[in-house]
């Protein structure tokens, strides 16, 4: 697929998503969000694609929406507006509903939608002087779209802190607050990314799926009912023989 502000590359059965603004530090105007959420609805559909890793190209992972953007929509009818925001509401539940593992990898800056995105990976990889911040209040708006997937990733507490000051904190915070998992100096990167991806890849793919459902889910689901599900299912059944069996199951290839 033909992007022009993002890049897709798959291999190995990993797909790299990467926002490509550089130059404005990648801020999302309307055609990149509704490139990334189009990317992950047809990645979801994929499965040759066990992982998917989101990343940020030039010196930024994600500066938050295009300000000029959001400075125009204010003048727009409120059904034009609604158009706008549905776009990006459409995005984060792309990334979250998206059934394989999404690890973030970021750097640089993650502002506004920026910490929106790190909030629907599964697991988030940062350089630890990666700045950080809900920073909407400070430019007249509020973290809004994006306030259910904050308050599930880091609590009402911090969420409430941190969107009425919009003040920047860097990676060993974020990893305080569990907003990312791994806060680590820029040479261990990518070193970090692939002991993830090995990691992930040890589990299987319709139980990482399954859990992915089940947390989204958990006050609605019957957790009997998923337990028997994927105990019967062919991937549960090969991967308890192969425990017994002392063996790798079928879905590690490496």
């Amino acid at each position: 697929m033909n992007y022009k502000y993002i890049i897709l590359e798959i291999e190995g059965g990993v797909a790299t998503v990467f926002l490509n603004r550089p130059d404005v530090r990648n801020a999302m105007n309307l055609p990149m969000m509704k490139e990334i959420g189009d990317c992950f609805t047809f990645l979801s559909k994929q499965s040759d694609v066990r992982i998917i890793l989101l990343r940020g190209k030039g010196d930024s992972f994600c500066a938050g929406a295009d300000i000029q953007h959001m400075k125009h929509a204010g003048g727009q009818s409120p059904d034009q507006n609604r158009t706008d925001s549905q776009l990006l509401a459409d995005l984060y539940y792309a990334v979250d509903h998206c059934p394989q593992p999404v690890v973030g990898v970021v750097h640089g800056h993650a502002f506004g939608g920026g910490f929106g995105l790190c909030n629907v990976c599964d697991i988030t990889i940062a350089e630890e002087k990666t700045l950080f911040a809900l920073s909407e209040v400070l430019i007249g708006i509020i973290p809004a779209i994006i306030g259910p997937y904050t308050v599930n990733k880091i609590g009402l507490s911090a969420y409430r802190a941190l969107g009425i000051s919009g003040e920047r904190f860097d990676g060993h915070y974020a990893e305080k607050i569990g907003l990312v998992q791994y806060a680590v100096p820029k040479d261990q990167i990518e070193d970090i990314v692939d002991s993830t991806l090995a990691q992930l890849k040890k589990g299987s793919p319709k139980a990482q799926e399954m859990f992915k459902e089940y947390i989204r889910n958990m006050e609605t689901l019957d957790a009997q009912d998923a337990i028997i599900a994927m105990r019967a299912s062919e991937e549960g059944q090969e991967g308890l023989s192969a425990f017994i069996e002392k063996r790798k199951p079928s879905w590690q290839k490496d």
